[in-house]
């Protein structure tokens, strides 16, 4: 496998057979917790917000065509889903240098987490102007214009690319979540109700996802975050579909520890790659 890697920042698989216009980013899956992290609350409620085995699920991406690129620091050290000024001002020593956006800061899961998603506070202390600016540097900007490149790469080749965001969601929704303490279906689809992919494209998905028996929602309870916000251009032909999966369908939440689901949940996942890959080969 071709592989390139910004060592505790990203990991970028290339395709192993001819490209297609497919891209998967996969961004809170990271487990690389930096040095400095600190939190005050156990590693096993830190670790509950990481989506874990992503990576995994959509691991035949080059096998397809596709690129993979997969952040490596957890989102709670900086989350690159977010906007890069949606901040909470109280978690700040000092004055942050332009004018805050808070949206999903408010409830404690912004760019930088104040809460986990039970709404335990997680941090010892405020961070630094230099502390954060040192995240941002450091992870979010070079993430995002790894990503940026690729879209934009993939595009120039194919006039056009298809863009999964890969995620996984909790069975029902937590405190800090809009749909608290209601059940989800298995996937979520998001295009930012019809921003950032067309709706054909969305239905394509959905229509595999249910052929092998799960159930789906699209923009319930998830529209879609930052990263396909930002990138997502279906008149331009960029098509930016974030899938969440249910992590009931492939993990224990409480060990952490793959189920007997895992494998189908990958194999369902490997069927969307190559439809996508089929579906770009031949409209290139």
């Amino acid at each position: 496998m071709n592989m390139h890697i910004q060592r505790g920042v990203f990991q970028r698989f290339d395709p192993t057979v001819p490209s297609v216009p497919l891209v998967v980013d996969v961004s809170r899956s990271g487990r690389e917790y930096p040095e400095a992290f600190r939190s005050m609350i156990p590693f096993t409620t830190l670790h509950d917000n990481v989506s874990m085995y992503v990576d995994q699920i959509w691991s035949a991406t080059p096998d397809v065509g596709g690129t993979m690129l997969y952040a490596s620091f957890p989102n709670f050290w900086i989350d690159v889903n977010r906007h890069e000024l949606d901040m909470d001002a109280d978690l700040i020593e000092g004055q942050w240098p332009k004018t805050l956006q808070p949206t999903r800061s408010r409830t404690g899961l912004g760019l930088l987490k104040s809460k986990s998603r039970h709404g335990e506070p997680v941090h010892e202390r405020k961070l630094t102007i230099d502390e954060v600016m040192e995240r941002l540097d450091g992870y979010y900007h070079p993430y995002h214009a790894e990503l940026k490149a690729l879209l934009a790469r993939h595009h120039t080749q194919f006039g056009k690319v298809y863009h999964l965001s890969g995620h996984c969601m909790s069975e029902t929704g937590a405190a800090t979540h809009a749909d608290a303490g209601k059940p989800r279906a298995d996937f979520c689809l998001g295009n930012r109700n019809g921003e950032t992919c067309s709706a054909e494209l969305m239905e394509f998905v959905g229509k595999i996802i249910t052929d092998d028996g799960y159930s789906c929602t699209f923009n319930e309870p998830y529209q879609g975050g930052e990263i396909v916000r930002r990138y997502g251009a279906p008149t331009r032909g960029i098509e930016s579909l974030q899938i969440e999966i249910n992590k009931r369908q492939f993990m224990d939440v409480t060990t952490f520890k793959k189920t007997s689901g895992f494998l189908a949940i990958q194999a369902t996942a490997t069927r969307i790659l190559r439809a996508l890959a089929e579906r770009g080969a031949g409209s290139s």
